[in-house]
């Protein structure tokens, strides 16, 4: 039986909905029913990294659980192209960063209306070198050549705060940067094309993981600039850890995470959206990718935490009959 909450327990989640919910989870009733939805394709990542794979387990579950007739998981570069392609009407869902939804609506006045679902997993920003480049941390950064992600990408938005707030935008030998995506990136630094490689992901990134098999990498604590990302962009960015051998012989490091939310249009029917939040609360143990290390991925309690982005209505339905 869940939990009976407080009348000012209610009142407070029916207000803000903001708070870590705790309750046990009901059966998943609402997604025995087919919704008014024929198709739910979804904005998601890069072949071969955990956005992608996440999504086509959701992608599987939302027909299998008859949500939706159709679903596809759409392969992109960039939590941006996401967005664009949720408010584009090009994509149903979208997964991004959650500072690339707030950079995004900073930007973007008419496109203010696009809400959260859920929070579905951590992510975790990696600062890669070779064992043998002589960087230590940040500092030694100036003059050196960084791949900081595909432009718009939940990695360059975060990876250009962090080159900000350490002073190394303006620096006299300030980085040279080459903006390479996910496999492209991974490539130039085992090439040896550039110094440094900025990657935002789940744990593990398995191409990552492929790439320290044959090389001697390191990974680097970003950290020292976390009070200055949380002074200038509050509410966005935690202080997260990538355990040892994550990765084949690294070292595990603090690093900076950030939530990744998975996002709609306000037009998304409301009993689309409240069906995808019971799915997601439910049958989290089945949309963890296999490659996972398990602990950053979605859990019923951290859903409803989207880091100040506004809920799609049939969300907040989804969580007050969930936890209410």
């Amino acid at each position: 039986m869940a939990e009976r909450y407080s009348p000012e327990r209610r009142t407070l989640l029916k207000a803000l909905l903001a708070a870590p919910a705790v309750a046990m989870l009901p059966a998943l009733s609402a997604c025995s029913q087919r919704a008014d939805q024929p198709r739910l394709d979804i904005a998601s990542g890069e072949e071969g990294g955990m956005y992608f794979e996440f999504a086509q387990l959701l992608s599987a579950a939302l027909v299998e659980n008859g949500i939706a007739d159709t679903s596809a998981a759409l392969k992109t570069e960039a939590s941006a192209q996401n967005l664009d392609l949720l408010v584009q009407g090009r994509a149903h869902l979208a997964l991004a960063l959650a500072d690339t939804v707030a950079a995004f609506r900073a930007n973007n006045a008419k496109q203010a209306g696009i809400t959260a679902l859920g929070r579905v997993y951590q992510n975790y920003f990696h600062c890669i070198v070779k064992a043998n480049s002589g960087i230590q941390n940040l500092r030694d950064l100036p003059g050196r050549t960084i791949g900081t992600g595909a432009a718009g990408s939940g990695t360059w938005v975060t990876g250009q705060r962090i080159l900000q707030v350490a002073g190394l935008k303006k620096h006299r030998q300030a980085p040279v940067e080459r903006m390479l995506g996910y496999a492209s990136g991974l490539e130039a630094l085992g090439q040896g094309d550039i110094d440094v490689l900025f990657l935002f992901g789940g744990m593990p990134v398995r191409p990552l993981a492929d790439l320290a098999r044959g090389q001697d990498l390191r990974l680097l604590d970003v950290t020292e600039v976390l009070p200055n990302l949380r002074d200038a962009y509050p509410g966005l960015y935690d202080r997260v850890v990538i355990p040892g051998n994550t990765y084949p012989e690294i070292t595990g490091v603090d690093a900076i995470g950030v939530s990744n939310l998975l996002m709609a249009r306000p037009d998304l029917p409301g009993k689309t959206a409240t069906a995808i939040v019971k799915l997601l609360a439910a049958k989290a143990h089945q949309l963890v990718p296999e490659s996972s290390a398990g602990i950053q991925h979605l859990t019923p309690e951290t859903l409803i935490s989207t880091a100040g982005q506004p809920l799609h209505p049939g969300a907040k339905d989804a969580y007050l009959e969930l936890h209410g």
